[in-house]
């Protein structure tokens, strides 16, 4: 039994440790990421008022609270089509794009400077099946550096929670209004530039996420903005 377990690790440790050669770099991969993104992350950019006309917000919709990091996890492959020199040239598909972010909002501002509730936002961002390609530079055998591009369809649930003053609602006396809490379903297209730096396995860096998603429903109603950039941490098997 401990001859076993010592060839099961040591075939593990010599598939994690040698970087495929150049021209055998096809693989799968698996990314942790966290997104750093401004106070526009999450807001409303379009909104059809009750009246038909269109308001935009090139501000946040409300003084952010607090926010956390866009966090999630990536499934990828590569195949590579061609290998010029030291480069490499070939498919790269996200297969399963994961993401959530929450948000706190200061809302209802019923005096100067003063808020009378809280609005709360969670997002829960599924890409699935994007295509791509991708471009390597390959320094020795076991560095190199990668350049991609993907379109992914993604699907984005916004949770929306609001909790209030009881100030607030003194204030406000027989006037007080209660927005209800919704689940809102939103989808479009999100583009990803990325660049990696790999050591044999190991692989970090940077990608950038452009995206507007769009009310499912009412598709003129709404959009948001998910622009973010993202640092990962990854394993290409």
């Amino acid at each position: 039994m401990k001859k076993l377990f010592f060839l099961i690790s040591a075939a593990l440790l010599s598939f994690n440790m040698f970087a495929g050669e150049q021209g055998d770099d096809n693989g799968f991969e698996i990314k942790l990421f966290a997104g750093f993104s401004s106070d526009k992350y999450g807001t409303v950019e379009k909104v059809i008022d009750r009246y038909g006309y269109n308001v935009k917000f090139d501000t946040p919709e409300y003084p952010g609270l607090h926010k956390t990091p866009e966090m999630g996890i990536t499934l990828c492959n590569r195949w590579y089509l061609a290998n010029p020199g030291n480069f490499g040239i070939g498919i790269h598909a996200r297969w399963l794009d994961l993401a959530y972010a929450h948000k706190d909002w200061n809302t209802i501002e019923y005096k100067k400077g003063v808020y009378g509730a809280t609005k709360k936002n969670d997002f829960l961002k599924i890409g699935v099946g994007g295509p791509g390609i991708i471009g390597t530079f390959y320094l020795n055998d076991k560095m190199a550096i990668d350049a991609y591009y993907n379109i992914v369809p993604t699907m984005t649930t916004v949770f929306d929670n609001y909790t209030y003053d009881s100030d607030y609602q003194a204030y406000m006396g027989s006037n007080f209004v209660e927005y209800n809490n919704s689940t809102k379903f939103m989808f479009r297209f999100f583009h990803y530039f990325g660049a990696t730096f790999r050591y044999k396995k190991f692989q970090t860096g940077l990608e950038y996420n452009i995206g507007k998603t769009e009310d499912i429903v009412n598709t003129d109603y709404m959009k948001y903005n998910m622009n973010n950039l993202r640092l990962f941490l990854g394993i290409k098997f």
